[in-house]
């Protein structure tokens, strides 16, 4: 077997203390009181965002990759598969980053939900420095606001609304055609559309 495709989810960072979305009582959507969203899906909504940055912004400092949260045996796992030329690509519903702080490579990575390392401005779509970005949203608790238009600008995390990446659509059905074994872990397969 030399062409390993991983479909991974939310499990495989629960145990990087990173809870998972859906799951009653524990997971993300359950415990964000703290933030007065009208509706837990509020923060990765564009519309709310426009109006109300802060509660991403807090979120965000709480999930930025490498910050709080460290790989997990599976992340681990995936970048000994990439290691010995075995990971086709990994397609990951997280936006935790944490494949490439095993030391996965980017390469080899579809995350279909988006990540941090890339930022662009909401309104214009003008890429903004991914680093500026992080630095604005960890130091100074703020959105990061968009130098041409003045709108705000949001790490490159798919929000409810918006398209998945266009890579995500460029290899899956290659992959998928081209793979000698899929691995699925971490994900209960019930987010659209993975």
């Amino acid at each position: 077997i030399q062409r390993i495709l991983v479909l991974s989810g939310a499990g495989v960072s629960c145990s990087a203390g990173i809870p998972d979305f859906r799951t009653p009582g524990s997971g993300l959507y359950d415990n964000l009181e703290k933030y007065n969203l009208p509706y837990p899906e509020a923060v990765f909504d564009l519309g709310f965002y426009q109006s109300n940055s802060q509660p991403f912004v807090d979120l965000a400092k709480e999930l930025w990759p490498g910050r709080n949260h460290s790989p997990t045996l599976s992340h681990s796992f995936l970048a000994l598969l990439n290691k010995k030329g075995k990971l086709m690509r990994n397609y990951t519903q997280n936006i935790d980053g944490l494949e490439c702080l095993a030391g996965v490579s980017e390469e080899h990575i579809v995350e279909c939900h988006g990540h941090f390392r890339t930022s662009a401005c909401i309104d214009c779509g003008i890429p903004f420095d991914g680093k500026e970005a992080r630095d604005t949203i960890l130091n100074l608790s703020a959105a990061p606001i968009c130098p041409k238009c003045g709108g705000l600008v949001k790490p490159d995390i798919v929000f409810f609304g918006e398209s998945l990446p266009v890579r995500f659509k460029n290899l899956l059905h290659k992959d998928l055609s081209t793979n000698d074994l899929l691995i699925v872990m971490g994900t209960s397969l019930k987010v659209a559309p993975v």
